[in-house]
């Protein structure tokens, strides 16, 4: 049985009860500013810019600003939620200028999250509707340290967005992280190595204008972990120029030329020792650039790369001390010696990701299983796995994912497969079926028979043909730290009257679990 829900905090019901407060008054507000716009529409704007004032000096200076970033969560639903109530409230007699001066005031609440105490800004969590006030008003947003602007004009627009943005950074002294897709440019940087002294991370993925003579304007920021460059137009020279003059740069992100970059340092810089680099995930990696990896970057711990079997031997991971994060794409288990990778270096590994990796069978399971003794995530992904003609063992040493905390399976697969990496991972807590999984109460009966997951937090089984309502009740039953059990309206043995009674179960019981899905929220 899950537990039970505790008391909300004192924090969060104020939260929730200033949101409700605000959209309340807006209400009161749109009755007035749509009175006064029949006869002056300036007259009514300036009326609600004033109360919008009164409304953003009154929390700034009363809403610790440790909570700032909660309370703008707290608007971000409430906002939309308030705009979709007056869209419901219009008929074919209503007046659109009257719905346009409502929703108008219920979007002009934005105004009061525009304060230097808000400390974290993600455009893609901001509801469209609001985007505008952020964009226009970015040099109020003095406190931030992380800024995520998104794709802005998705480099349609690149020198319309550019003025608004260096207006906006200039005063971010404490700013940590930014990401600028597609609109990135030289004079964005260079404000941000005159502006911005404390900056750790940035990422200007698809900014075609971004190039070589960017990459100096960077050298300056000495502080920087992670630049981020994906999709520009910085070649193999700025890469080069980047790690050699960045004493603290520890990932680069995904660049497939990585390796030929390190060869070139490796070549034309001997007296060289280390780089910092902690993160090599590259699509064109050889032999010859993971063995360069392992001399030349002693402090790498994730590696990803994809599988050429005519330039890349896979043995060469085990020059990689410190590997605990493992993604490999386009392999053999067998053919290609994951297997005897694992056996070397699975010792270390807390993270492994196979994707589109073939002669996956039980066999593979149980050496993933004895090898890797430490896996905490552990993702199969567009793999098919395969029977197996015969069992390498039926004792095992080390008792099979026993530390494994997450797992993702989103391949063709069977029964037994799915069985033996549920049924012996004890410490699991996030389980994520994909659409090709079979699942049936058959497997959730066996599985809970063996291992009642008593630390499983989350379980999403994106599609199912066999899952009936009597597995809900089973796993609510018996996994006590269940708090999520998502996507079960695309089961399709169950019905929407089982799946009402259900949720009626758990309020009842004042259960802390939550079966939230895209359906019901839009209903």
């Amino acid at each position: 049985m899950p537990k039970i829900r505790q008391p909300t905090p004192l924090s969060t019901l104020s939260l929730h009860a200033v949101a409700s407060w605000l959209t309340t008054l807006a209400r009161h507000n749109m009755i007035v500013v749509a009175k006064i716009s029949k006869f002056n529409v300036q007259e009514a704007a300036s009326l609600l810019k004033r109360k919008m004032t009164i409304l953003h000096d009154l929390f700034e200076y009363n809403v610790p600003f440790c909570v700032y970033d909660k309370l703008a969560g707290e608007l971000f639903e409430a906002i939309p939620r308030l705009i979709e109530t007056i869209k419901k409230e219009q008929d074919l007699g209503s007046s659109m200028g009257k719905f346009l001066s409502d929703v108008n005031v219920a979007v002009s609440l934005t105004e009061i999250l525009l304060s230097s105490n808000l400390r974290s800004l993600y455009f893609d969590l901001i509801p469209k509707t609001m985007r505008h006030y952020f964009y226009i008003k970015l040099d109020q947003l003095s406190g931030l340290r992380s800024l995520d602007l998104g794709s802005l004009s998705g480099g349609w627009k690149t020198q319309d967005m550019e003025p608004t943005v260096l207006n906006g950074i200039v005063n971010m002294r404490n700013l940590q992280m930014l990401c600028i897709n597609y609109d990135a440019t030289d004079n964005i940087i260079k404000m941000l190595s005159e502006s911005c002294p404390n900056l750790l991370e940035v990422d200007f993925s698809s900014s075609k204008s971004i190039t070589n003579a960017s990459v100096d304007l960077l050298i300056p920021m000495r502080n920087l972990r992670k630049v981020i460059l994906y999709r520009t137009s910085v070649t193999l020279d700025g890469y080069v120029n980047l790690l050699m003059n960045l004493p603290k740069l520890e990932d680069l992100g995904r660049y497939d030329d990585l390796g030929r970059c390190l060869s070139c340092i490796d070549t034309n810089y001997p007296w060289l020792e280390v780089l910092n680099l902690t993160k090599f995930i590259s699509h064109y990696a050889t032999t010859e650039h993971l063995q360069i990896l392992g001399r030349l970057c002693p402090r790498i711990h994730t590696v990803s790369v994809f599988n050429n079997p005519l330039l890349l031997d896979l043995m060469s991971l085990i020059s990689i001390d410190n590997l605990h994060d493992l993604k490999l794409l386009s392999a053999d288990f067998f053919a290609d010696q994951i297997k005897h990778v694992l056996e070397v270096k699975g010792c270390n590994l807390t993270h492994l990701h196979l994707e589109h990796v073939d002669e996956i069978d039980m066999n593979a399971l149980i050496y993933i299983s004895q090898f890797c003794p430490d896996l905490k995530t552990f993702v199969i992904y567009n793999c098919d796995l395969v029977d197996s003609t015969s069992l390498c063992m039926r004792r095992f040493p080390i008792p099979p994912f026993m530390n494994l905390e997450r797992l993702t399976v989103a391949a063709t697969c069977k029964f037994w497969h799915l069985d033996f990496l549920l049924a012996t991972a004890v410490k699991i807590r996030y389980i994520y079926l994909g659409t090709m999984v079979p699942t049936d109460d058959d497997l959730i009966a066996h599985v809970l028979i063996k291992n009642p997951m008593s630390m499983l937090e989350e379980l999403r089984v994106m599609v199912s043909d066999g899952l009936t309502i009597n597995s809900v009740y089973k796993l609510a039953n018996s996994c006590v730290s269940l708090q999520k059990l998502s996507e079960l309206e695309s089961w399709s043995k169950i019905t929407k009257a089982e799946l009402i009674e259900f949720m009626r179960y758990i309020k009842t019981r004042n259960l802390d679990l939550d079966i939230k899905s895209q359906k019901f929220n839009s209903e």
